[in-house]
Parts: structure tokens; sequence; C-alpha cells
């Protein structure tokens, strides 16, 4: 495991619009910026490769210090971002406005990790409906090497809003910025109590996803396979088997030429804090270091 320290650090960026692209102004009229929560940890030694983990929905990049630390002690920079509206972001709990807006916020992210890693091999790695995410990404930048997605939520099951009944419906209607359910709790999440109760203690998650963000994550699960199937980066996908949020036999049949599929007999979803997550991880990092190389 790597000793070192992670670097918080706040981002400032553009608003969205309605479609994800950028505002014409900045977020905040007085101080002219949105502020998205990144923590970063340098390699141990010479890095040889930038990583940027992209977490799931209603989590937040805190949750993925172990598998940071583990790559940090093989040469990795790494970078965890807080998405809009999650953790310690700013935005609307739960709310992305487009493909466009994360694509161009995971961008920015990158860009800041090659000041501590500059020249060396970027890659993505993505949970659940960070996966949707990190490909998306991917598929924008040619420049990233390697992906790897955990649990790709290919058909989001999360419970959209509904419109409220009596006089109420009359003031108040369903709109982009409406908020539904992921739906996810600590037992559908991972079979490891300790961590699930984690998971239903932890103070910057949170069950709220928009109508807008909803309906991006459905188009992005439903055109996964034929982004993958055009992408040049090589691809690791690593599934639970019992995922009952996700859909492991459309995951399975992801794999392909570029793309190679695992999957894990007794985890469900969350397998980066399931009972069997060291398996996991040192996947993860031993793949990484082959496809793409490690320092030392």
């Amino acid at each position: 495991m790597s000793d070192e320290q992670l670097f918080p650090v706040n981002l400032e960026l553009r608003e969205s619009d309605a479609s994800g692209e950028v505002a014409s102004g900045l977020s905040h009229a007085p101080g002219g910026m949105f502020l998205l929560f990144v923590q970063e940890l340098a390699a141990r030694g010479e890095p040889s490769g930038a990583a940027t983990i992209v977490h799931d929905a209603g989590g937040h990049g805190g949750r993925y210090v172990e598998l940071a630390r583990s790559l940090a002690a093989r040469g990795w920079a790494v970078s965890l971002p807080d998405l809009r509206g999650h953790g310690r972001s700013e935005g609307a709990r739960g709310h992305c406005a487009g493909e466009n807006e994360v694509v161009r916020d995971l961008g920015e992210v990158q860009a800041h990790l090659a000041y501590m890693a500059p020249d060396v091999p970027r890659v993505l790695i993505g949970d659940g409906l960070g996966a949707l995410h990190a490909l998306a990404a991917a598929s924008a930048d040619p420049d990233v090497r390697a992906l790897v997605l955990l649990a790709p939520l290919l058909a989001p099951r999360f419970e959209p809003p509904t419109a409220p009944g009596g006089l109420k419906r009359l003031f108040k209607k369903v709109g982009p910025t409406s908020p539904g359910r992921t739906l996810f709790d600590g037992e559908l999440l991972t079979s490891d109590a300790e961590q699930a109760r984690a998971w239903e203690e932890d103070e910057l998650a949170h069950d709220t996803i928009t109508l807008q963000a909803i309906e991006q994550a459905e188009r992005a699960g439903a055109g996964a396979a034929e982004r993958l199937d055009r992408l040049g980066a090589s691809v690791l996908v690593l599934q639970g088997a019992q995922d009952r949020l996700g859909d492991p036999e459309s995951v399975r049949a992801l794999s392909g030429e570029g793309v190679e599929v695992r999957l894990f007999d007794g985890m469900r979803h969350d397998l980066l804090h399931e009972t069997g997550r060291a398996e996991v991880i040192t996947g993860v990092v031993d793949w990484l270091g082959e496809r793409v190389g490690e320092a030392g």
C-alpha cells in the first residue's frame, strides 16, 4: 500500500446549460466559479500512469481510497472526483445535465492530474453508473489507453420521480431536475455486512437521482455495447454474478475483441466493497500493469 496522503482539490468549472454544454456564464455570479471536489494521490516513485476513478450513482470519490492506494503503490497517480451533485461537489443532488457535462468534467479532472503525472498513459476506471460515464469519456478521448468497467449499469433500474397528486399537481410538475431514487441499499450493494452498514451510515452518499440523470443513464446503458465495439482502448469488465442492481448476463455478452469480461461468483454490485474485494483490486492493478505498464 502507498503511504502518501490524499490531496484535496477544488476545481473551478463552468456551469452547464440544459443539454450539458458550457453555459454562457459562470455558476456563481459573485465568485464566478463552480466547485468540483477532487482528491488526488501521488504515485509511489516515478509515475508510470494516471488513473481517474469515477464513482457510482449516489456515491463519491472517497469510497475508492483502497483501490487508489493500491494503484499508487504500483506507480499510478490517481484522481478521485466527486461528480456534480455528489459528495463534496456543488450542484443539485443527484443531477446530471447530460453526457456532455460529464465528459467535460472528467476531461478537466484528467487535465489537472496531468500536472502531477505529465506525459504518462491515462486510464479510466468506472463503477456502476460511473462505468457508463467513464466509457463516454474514453470514447471522446483517443488518448485514454485503457478502461476498467466495474458492474456497468447496462439497464439501470432507477425509480423516476412521480407527479404529485391532488391540488399539488397544479403547482408542481415533474421536470428534468425532479428527484427520483437510485434504489441502492447496503444489502443490495454487498454481502459484507460491515461494508453494507458503512454505506447506510455514509453522510456523503445518497439515493437521489434526477429525471434527466435517469434518462441519460438509460441512453448510455443502451448504447454501451456499440461504443465498446468502436473503442480503441483495451477494456476490462468486472461483474458480480449475484448483482441484482445490474444485469450479469448482459455484461457477460460484452466479451469480445479488446474486451475482457470476468464474473465473480457470490459477489453483488459493489465489487470494491465485497468480501472478496482484495481479489478484485489485485485483478484491476495487475491488468493495468500488463496492458499499460508500471513503475519498477
